[in-house]
């Protein structure tokens, strides 16, 4: 073939140059850093709530499992523990006693004022020491422990303390370790060593733990449980129990009542004789000063002052009252109160008015000195002199009651200075009689008050009343209440799932893998071309999972592989790329098998394809295809063969294959040839419109990274659930680093539950095997 021919463009079916190759290679370079930079934003390995369900999901089995051996266990437990028994008694606690009769200031009432503590006192009592004791004896409870049960280790008596001390050393010094093994042991070990007194405190610590008291919320009932190993011991305890602790009530009641009578009777006595002594001395003293009172605060000259001072009081307001209405006669006669409410002038003052009004009217006909304005005129006159000499007359009455209030003042005043000597003369002799009536009401106020509460005492202690109730008697129980299997077997499934997610997560973390679609462009920040779901492989060959897109089309990998095909074409502005590569980050990863499938998916477009096998260290297409591998790409490589010459036609349409040839000793040396350029131009002139390679892994070699630069189309295989992430983040930097940027990823062998989409559901609608088998045309339009 010629230069010219070589050097045409692609508009004539050949492909560009060498100088044109390496001018997009360094365009493709340029482009490297800003994909770089990309890939290291969109990189993130965060766990989100979706990773978590997935992981859940994939590892459900072991979830299952842990969870079922941790209900278990918790159900074997419970079938071996010792049942115990509950019996409740439901008891009524008021805040106070009911009384049949009540007292004012009753103590016991006063008490009661407030209902919490009240009704936590009662719940304490419920469980003091001494009711336990009570109970302990009445059932005989301490009779059926065992000796040994009741029995505590005792520490010898040279640890308690001997005759050298606990930290005297044999030779005199003080031996600090010593020292602190025994206070260690007076801390930890009782401080008696009569096992009596261990047992019996064995036996009432026992009691107390088996004991339950629960408040019923918002009321006034308390229930108290009781926890035995047997039904019937727990029911007698607990009603035993509250018998004993409504006796003790009682009991507590009875003494205090009786007490308080005993205390009382003997105050009563001494404040009786208090009393009759200081009665006796007030009547003495008051007979020798020859002292009257009218009762036992008020004696008689008292009395007589208080009454003058009353009159003079009375005396002096009436005379400052006639005083003022004198004073506004003299100022203003016409318009004094006691000279306008006089009827007398009132009457005067009306005939006035009327003779005005005649005259006035009068005037308007006759004129002043007409005989009849004369007359009425003098009537005028004359009235004028009648009302003030009435008011001459009411100004000397009201003078004269003045001058006599002045006199009785006078009067009155003398007689109230007179007794006032006499009161002082009788309070010299007061101050005695007032302490000794003061020493006599405090002493009869003493002995009331002590001898009305000895009666309301003996009233109310003869009626002895409880604030408890039996509401409900314990019963025996009929099942047991502990161990509950319902409650273990929660906590089982709790503890069991924590494990189990614990055992999940450990085993998600260190199964560091790629599993879900959304993790490649998460984590690798490429864009994903496609999933190919793990299928069981059929006759033990990887053959029928390659060829399975050539034989049946309508496959969950034929389909798989068409969605690989159809992401690649939209990957470019022109298209599928006419070159590419195939890579992956280790070996058995599905890169030959996704190359194939590739080539048939192109060549079932009609387009010509050339599948070229560049693993010449590992070669697998031959032997996918069931073709010798006599010749191939190592022979065009290694020598001056035509390379039209070894392209072998395959049973597939379309699809030419280059095989990878003998394995030569270095491959590389082959790859970085001009050969391969060549052979690729030659394929262009050929009419094949795809070249796909498969390269060999990337970790620990370099023909994939070669391939690259030569093509510069490259398509990286990940395996799911296999390859780590680390190495694959290595491999693709390796491309970087070589200015390769990867088209996109395949993931393939994903399990189901890591799949977006069930492919076998989707991919497979329609039609099943049977109505296929039954119409094969629809095989055919598939």
């Amino acid at each position: 073939m010629s230069a010219s021919e070589i050097s045409r463009d692609e508009t004539s079916g050949f492909a560009p140059t060498v100088s044109n190759e390496i001018a997009l290679r360094q365009s493709h370079q340029l482009t490297s850093a800003l994909a770089r930079q990309e890939e290291e934003q969109h990189a993130d390995d965060s766990l989100t709530l979706t990773d978590i369900g997935r992981i859940l999901l994939k590892h459900k089995w072991t979830l299952l499992l842990v969870i079922a051996a941790a209900c278990s266990a918790a159900a074997v437990r419970t079938f071996l523990s010792t049942p115990i028994y509950r019996s409740t008694v439901i008891l009524q606690i008021e805040s106070a006693t009911p009384r049949v009769v009540r007292f004012d200031k009753d103590p016991e009432q006063e008490r009661s004022g407030n209902d919490d503590v009240s009704m936590r006192t009662q719940q304490e009592l419920l469980r003091s020491r001494s009711l336990a004791e009570r109970v302990i004896e009445d059932l005989r409870l301490d009779q059926s422990t065992p000796s040994g049960q009741a029995s505590l280790p005792l520490a010898p008596a040279t640890e308690l303390g001997g005759a050298k001390g606990p930290g005297a050393s044999p030779e005199g010094g003080t031996d600090y370790l010593g020292r602190l093994i025994a206070g260690y042991k007076k801390m930890t070990r009782p401080s008696t060593r009569n096992v009596e007194v261990l047992g019996r405190e064995a036996v009432i610590r026992s009691f107390l733990n088996s004991l339950t008291v629960e408040p019923v919320r918002a009321s006034r009932l308390v229930k108290l449980h009781v926890d035995n190993t047997d039904p019937q011991l727990a029911a007698r305890i607990a009603n035993t129990t509250v018998q004993a602790y409504i006796a003790m009530g009682m009991e507590r009641r009875v003494e205090a009542s009786s007490y308080a009578k005993t205390f009382l009777e003997d105050q009563i006595k001494q404040m009786k004789g208090k009393l009759e002594d200081s009665e006796r001395k007030l009547n003495t003293y008051a007979q020798a000063n020859q002292i009257l009172t009218l009762d036992e605060k008020t004696s008689a000259i008292n009395q007589t002052y208080t009454d003058y001072a009353s009159a003079l009081a009375k005396a002096e307001q009436e005379r400052i009252r006639a005083e003022a209405t004198v004073g506004e006669v003299q100022r203003n006669p016409e318009t004094a109160h006691a000279v306008v409410e006089s009827k007398t002038i009132q009457a005067f003052k009306e005939r006035r008015a009327k003779l005005q009004i005649e005259y006035q009217e009068n005037l308007r006909i006759y004129k002043p000195d007409f005989p009849k304005m004369t007359q009425l005129k003098a009537q005028l006159d004359e009235v004028d002199s009648q009302i003030k000499e009435e008011v001459r007359a009411v100004g000397a009455s009201l003078k004269a009651l003045y001058d006599a209030s002045m006199r009785q003042e006078s009067l009155i005043r003398d007689k109230l200075g007179e007794t006032r000597r006499q009161v002082l003369t009788t309070q010299d002799h007061s101050i005695d009689l007032n302490l000794l009536r003061r020493e006599v009401d405090t002493n009869r106020q003493l002995y009331d008050s002590l001898l009305q509460r000895f009666k309301e005492l003996g009233i109310s202690g003869n009626i002895v009343n409880n604030n408890v109730s039996v509401v409900d008697a314990a019963e025996p129980s009929l099942f047991p209440f502990k161990p509950d299997l319902l409650k273990n077997l929660l906590v089982g499934l709790g503890l069991g799932a924590l494990l189990g997610a614990a055992i999940v997560i450990a085993l998600e973390l260190m199964d560091d893998s790629i599993k879900y679609p959304d993790e490649v462009e998460r984590v690798l920040g490429l864009p994903l071309m496609g999933v190919v779901p793990k299928v069981a492989r059929r006759r033990g060959s990887p053959k029928a999972i390659a060829m399975e897109v050539h034989e049946d089309p309508r496959s969950t990998i034929a389909e798989a592989y068409r969605s690989v095909r159809t992401a690649l074409q939209f990957s470019t502005p022109d298209g599928a790329p006419k070159r590419l590569v195939v890579t992956s980050t280790t070996r058995n990863e599905g890169k030959s098998t996704t190359s194939l499938s590739l080539a048939i998916n192109f060549a079932q477009m009609g387009q010509r394809v050339l599948l070229i096998d560049g693993d010449m260290r590992n070669p697998t297409i031959h032997r996918l295809l069931d073709l010798p591998n006599d010749f191939g790409l190592s022979n065009l490589l290694s020598s001056d063969n035509r390379g039209d010459k070894m392209i072998t036609p395959t049973s597939v349409p379309n699809l030419s294959v280059l095989t990878a040839g003998p394995i030569p000793p270095n491959p590389v040396d082959l790859l970085t040839g001009p050969k391969l350029m060549l052979l690729l131009n030659i394929t262009a002139a050929l009419g094949i419109d795809y070249v796909i390679v498969d390269a060999p892994p990337m970790l620990g070699l370099a023909d994939a990274v070669v391939l690259g630069n030569q093509l510069q189309n490259v398509l990286f295989v990940v395996q799911g659930s296999s390859t780590r992430k680390t190495h694959i983040k290595t491999a693709l930097r390796r491309l970087r680093q070589a200015g390769l940027v990867p088209r996109g990823v395949v993931l393939t062998q994903a399990l189901h539950h890591a799949m977006q989409q069930d492919y076998e559901s989707y991919y497979g609608y329609g039609p099943t095997d049977d109505s296929v088998a039954r119409n094969p045309a629809l095989t055919k339009a598939g």
